[in-house]
């Protein structure tokens, strides 16, 4: 009897380790997919920033639809810092020497400008793929107010779409067909 005993527990004991790892392994995976759909969502959004960064003509960068509202170049600029600021709440640190405070008044080129949202799509992206179903629930202080972490992934996405936008305005207002509208 004592010996089925140790058999019965020991086989009830790597059910329950199987079961466990396999509901972890389960939620790790759904914070994958849903991380995984937002950068594939977020990168579509993000792809189209980059090239009517680079679509718009460099003598247009300092072109702005009236005086105190933003120009080309401080938009994509003031995106690369939103990229950073947003990223600073789910864990990321802004690499040395770059301060997003300071990003859309650096008066960088356009090349300049264009690699550094580069520089902030790749902070963003290890940032996400690193985190879990766990801290995604986390809370952050954002200006004030409690929100999750994962609050703070939808509003990035935003972020990204709402000066896509801005651009896209720009650069119709500048004679500047985005790339993806062209007809062939």
């Amino acid at each position: 009897m004592n010996n089925y005993s140790n058999k019965h527990l020991c086989g009830l004991m790597m059910l329950s380790l199987l079961f466990i790892c396999s509901n972890v392994m389960a939620q790790e995976n759904e914070t994958d997919a849903v991380i995984n759909d937002f950068l594939n969502v977020y990168n579509f959004t993000t792809g189209k920033v980059a090239q009517l960064a680079d679509a718009i003509p460099e003598d247009k960068y300092d072109w702005r639809p009236a005086e105190g509202i933003r120009s080309v170049r401080e938009v994509v600029l003031h995106s690369t810092a939103g990229n950073y600021f947003f990223a600073s709440f789910l864990g990321a640190v802004p690499p040395e020497g770059v301060d997003p405070r300071s990003l859309e008044k650096s008066g960088m080129s356009k090349a300049e400008a264009i690699a550094a949202f580069k520089a902030s799509l790749e902070i963003v992206q290890q940032t996400l793929k690193k985190l879990s179903k766990k801290q995604l629930n986390e809370k952050v202080d954002f200006f004030g107010n409690q929100i999750s972490k994962r609050q703070a992934v939808f509003g990035l996405g935003d972020h990204a779409a709402e000066h896509l936008g801005q651009l896209i305005a720009y650069a119709r207002m500048n004679g500047v067909t985005p790339p993806w509208s062209k007809k062939n």
